[in-house]
Order: C-alpha cells, then sequence, then structure tokens
C-alpha cells in the first residue's frame, strides 16, 4: 500500500496536500511530499517564467530596462502602513517566488540565535536548535549546488558536510574592500551563494554576469523555479496551477482546514478541497490571509485563539551605501554578492545594544541606468558626473537583527482593498529603541571600511531604508506554547492540526542572515515530519 492511501482513498476525494505558494519554502515542502507519493497541488498567485525569455528583457546586461518580473500592479498588489515613515515592501509573484530576484546570499543562522532568552535574557527562543537544523541545511546546499568557504571564517557556524563548490573569486571592487577590512582586522569572507562555481547536477556554473537580481538566463542561479519545483514535478505527484489567488482557507464543523478558494486566472472563484494544507506564501501574505480566513469558529482569524496572528513582524535592518573611488572597478561585474563581515554579529556588551548585524558588499545595482537614477541633478552636469562614477563605484549593504516586537504587525486595512475586493495588509514596522542604536553603530562601521579601503567620497551616506532589505519575517512565529505561538516546532498550527507554515513567518527571531535558506531547511525539515505522521495516521 503507497504511502498516498494514507491520505487519497477515492479519485474524487480531495488531494492529499494543497500548497499556497511557490516560493523558496513551498517549492522545498513540495518536494519532500512528491517524492514520498503524495498528490500535492500548489496555487501560486503570480505567473510562471520561462528562463529563456529574460534575454527580451535586456539586450545589454548592463543596462536594467523594465524588470524581468511582473511590475507591481497598483489595484492588484496594493499594501499600506501604519509606521510613522513609508515601508517598502518589495514582493516577486512567480513560480519561484522571491528566489527568482534574489542575489543568492545564502548564509546560515548561527547557534546562538536560536536560543536569545536562553543564552541573553532577550527576545524568545526557538523550539529547535542549530543541531536540529543542520542536516537540512546541509540538504538545501546540495540541492542548489551552493558555493562558498568557510575558510578565514572563525565566525562559521558548524557544518556536517563542505560546500558543494567552491567560492566565486574576488571582483575587483571587493578585493578593495577586503584589503581595507584587512586593516581594520575584519573578516571579510566570501559569501555563501546559491551559484555554483561549477557545474551542478543538470546546470550550468555561474558566469558572473551581475544580473541575479534580474533572472538568470542559463539556470545557474538556484533559484526555486529550477531546482526542488522540477524535481517534486518530475515525479508526477506535483499540479502547479499559476495566476491563483488564493483568498481564504475554509475549515468544517471540526475545526479543520478543509478546502483552499481562490481565485484563477479569468478572476473566476475555484475551490480546491485538501485534507492538509501548507501556507507558503511570505511573512507578509500568510498573516494576512489567516486574518481573512475567519469563520464563527475563528472570529479572530485563522489559527489565531493566541491573537499573535500578525504580531512580532520582523525585517532586518538595511543601511545602503554607495562609496567613490579613483580607479575603475567594474564593481557591476561579477556576482552581485561579493562578500560578507560577520564580526559585529553576536552581543557584545561594550555595546549599548543587543545582538548584532553583518554587513554585504552588494553591487546588485550599479549598472547604467540604476546609477544614472541616484545620481542627483539633470542635463550636462548629470551626464558629466556619471562619466566622472560610472565603474567606480562599490556598494555596501547591512542585515541587522531587529528584535521582535509586538507592535510591530500585520493587519488588514480596514478601507483598502485590491482588485477582488480583499482588504490589503497593513504593515507597522518601526524601529524601536534597540534597532535605532544598532542603525547608528553600522553606519558607523560602514564609514570606517570605506575609509579604511581608501574611497575618494562616499556617494550615497549609510543610510536606513525601512522594508529595504526584503527579507521578512515572523507574523505566525513558532513555539511550544500555543498561548504565545502560532505554530510549533513542526511549522503545525497549535489550532489546526492540518494546517502548516513553511514560510518566514514562522521565525521567532530573525537573526542576521538572509532568510532563504533557513525557510527552504526548515521547509524539508516540516515535510519529513508529515511524511512520519502520515505514515504513523496521525493526520
Amino acid at each position: 500500500m503507497g504511502l498516498s492511501s494514507f491520505f487519497f482513498k477515492k479519485q474524487q476525494e480531495p488531494v492529499d496536500v494543497c500548497i499556497v505558494g511557490a516560493g523558496a519554502g513551498g517549492s522545498a515542502v513540495a518536494k519532500v511530499l512528491a517524492e514520498a507519493g503524495l498528490h500535492v497541488v500548489m496555487l501560486e498567485a503570480g505567473r510562471r517564467f520561462n528562463p529563456g525569455d529574460y534575454t527580451t528583457w535586456r539586450p545589454d546586461f548592463e543596462v536594467t530596462g523594465p524588470h524581468v518580473f511582473d511590475p507591481p500592479d497598483p489595484a492588484r498588489d496594493r499594501y499600506t502602513w501604519g509606521s510613522k515613515r513609508w515601508f517598502n515592501y518589495t514582493r516577486v509573484k512567480g513560480v519561484g517566488g522571491s528566489t527568482l530576484a534574489f542575489v543568492g546570499v545564502i548564509p546560515r543562522l548561527h547557534p546562538s540565535d536560536f536560543g536569545l532568552r536562553r543564552r541573553e535574557g532577550i527576545a524568545v527562543d526557538w523550539p529547535l536548535t542549530y543541531d536540529d537544523l543542520e542536516p537540512y541545511y546541509t540538504q538545501v546546499e546540495q540541492v542548489i549546488g551552493a558555493s562558498g568557504t568557510d575558510k578565514g571564517n572563525p565566525f562559521a557556524p558548524p557544518r556536517s558536510n563542505p560546500f558543494p563548490t567552491p567560492p566565486h573569486p574576488w571582483n575587483c571592487g571587493s578585493k578593495v574592500l577586503k584589503r581595507g577590512a584587512d586593516k581594520l582586522g575584519w573578516h571579510l569572507v566570501p559569501s555563501p551563494v546559491a551559484m555554483p562555481s561549477k557545474p551542478w547536477r543538470d546546470r550550468p556554473a555561474a558566469i558572473g554576469c551581475g544580473t541575479c537580481r534580474l533572472g538568470c538566463l542559463i539556470r545557474a542561479k538556484g533559484s526555486a523555479d529550477v531546482t526542488f519545483i522540477p524535481a517534486a514535478e518530475a515525479t508526477g505527484n506535483l499540479t502547479l496551477i499559476s495566476n491563483a489567488m488564493v483568498r481564504k482557507i475554509n475549515v468544517d464543523p471540526a475545526g479543520r482546514a478543509r478546502s483552499v478558494v481562490y481565485f484563477d486566472k479569468d478572476g473566476q472563484e475555484q475551490e480546491q478541497p485538501a485534507r492538509l494544507i501548507i501556507l507558503a506564501g511570505n511573512a507578509i501574505e500568510t498573516p494576512r490571509l489567516l486574518l481573512l480566513s475567519k469563520s464563527s469558529r475563528f472570529p479572530h482569524g485563522l489559527a489565531n485563539s493566541s491573537g499573535v496572528v500578525g504580531r512580532y513582524f520582523m525585517e532586518h535592518i538595511a543601511v545602503f551605501s554607495w562609496a567613490y573611488f579613483e580607479q575603475r572597478l567594474d564593481a557591476y561585474k561579477g556576482i552581485p554578492a561579493g562578500g560578507v563581515v560577520h564580526d559585529f554579529y553576536e552581543t557584545n556588551p561594550a555595546n549599548d545594544f543587543v545582538r548584532g548585524y553583518a554587513l554585504e558588499v552588494n553591487n546588485g545595482w550599479l549598472w547604467p541606468i540604476s546609477t544614472a537614477r541616484r545620481l542627483p541633478g539633470w542635463g550636462t552636469a548629470h551626464k558629466k558626473r556619471m562619466q566622472q562614477v560610472f565603474g567606480h563605484l562599490v556598494g555596501l549593504g547591512s542585515v541587522g537583527e531587529q528584535l521582535p516586537d509586538r507592535r510591530n504587525r500585520i493587519e488588514l486595512d480596514r478601507r483598502v482593498v485590491d482588485i477582488y475586493g480583499l482588504p490589503v495588509p497593513r504593515i507597522t514596522n518601526e524601529p524601536r529603541e534597540n534597532d535605532r542604536r544598532l542603525i547608528v553603530d553600522i553606519q558607523e562601521k560602514m564609514r570606517q571600511l570605506w575609509e579604511a579601503a581608501g574611497a575618494a567620497e562616499l556617494i550615497i551616506e549609510p543610510t536606513y531604508v525601512p522594508g529595504g532589505s526584503s527579507h521578512y519575517m515572523g507574523g505566525c512565529r513558532m513555539g511550544d506554547d500555543p498561548a504565545t505561538s502560532v505554530v510549533n516546532r513542526w511549522q503545525q498550527a497549535h489550532d489546526v492540526p492540518n494546517l502548516f507554515i513553511a514560510d518566514g513567518s514562522v521565525f521567532p527571531t530573525g537573526g542576521s542572515v538572509n532568510p532563504a535558506l533557513t525557510i527552504q531547511a526548515l521547509a524539508l525539515r516540516a515535510g519529513e515530519h508529515i511524511v512520519a505522521e502520515a505514515k504513523r495516521g496521525n493526520l
């Protein structure tokens, strides 16, 4: 008897699993479940892209042109913010989710990140440890052919296996910053990235064209659409439906998730019954969907007896800066992720704040058009300035740890709706006292690095950009206590036993690393748990 018989008994009955969202987490859990023999339907709000078509959007790789992926539709993708300042919510809709446009930086969380309450008396602990997640980090790295090295990095988390492929070489911009970091006694090391440095499985090595944010023509970047999703589809057990905007999760009288209601590509409402439902939108859309799915049994939103759905929303503290160097460096060539500094990651008692941040060499937007748009002025003066600085710029960004705060939240806007008539997400995210002190230190360290590296001028002073990290976490935090969390350590909703969440909304804390690798590692772990529980008849 196949595993699918535990769920799927008759052809006219519901599918085994319905996954909402085809990004990092949804694709990873789909692979595990499909390979185990479960019939999976995946619903994705965006469309499916063919990597071979990306070239039609950029005849010259140095020119950004129109964005490869669907531009935001003000009617379809509206959101509001309850913060005091504008919040830059970035989202990629499409099969592959944000991995389509990310630059592929995939560091692991550090062991300390999982026990802040236990270790330092702050924030909250994860209900699992680094050791629990380490084997799944390794699995993800193997699937995508991660490149990197721990050589020269005294802060690297322990690993059971080396990186599948060696690190990419430094480009000229990274070499200059490396010399500056060495002068300061800091450790600038190659960024671990989802682009193999040599051919990996059925994908070629990355060629360093520098346009990872615009989509990878040759499928070298390990985005979900060319790694996990094809593996799941190869089983014959995954049905992927794109252009499917989910609006509600229905429950049965017993309080179990029963079906997913969505609008298809023609705007017609459809209903997909399933014995198990997994939400994998993102840390904004998943809380929104749960709040939209209120019922007489769940009057405050599905799986929200704790009142925590939407609460403790976090993003990484993003400070950006550009510097001008007298020598031409062409830092836009090569992979955009040019190195990372973790010297300031952990809590330092000498600081007036707790926890820390990473500094990353970030050269993803230094092409001609994107450079010109960021330079002030107009006309002849602007052209002369552009001739002077183009090819001489290097970028820095930060990944700072924002502590979870109940006031930072996702809720439904009471007045603004999208094209479907659904309340849009209202985002409140303010840097609180510890965050503000962290920002000041990041700005100072960036200036120190620029000076040590020999920068002649700061084109963009170190500037905090709310929402600029694109790393959104929390809102459905995991924990052992149903009164203070939404899901358990297996990402299973406390209130709804056949509902799981496989995206960054489950993070109790954010650490100071890009979250994609952790989202996928958690999804693989949750998928294995689902398969094991299905075999036992517990689902």
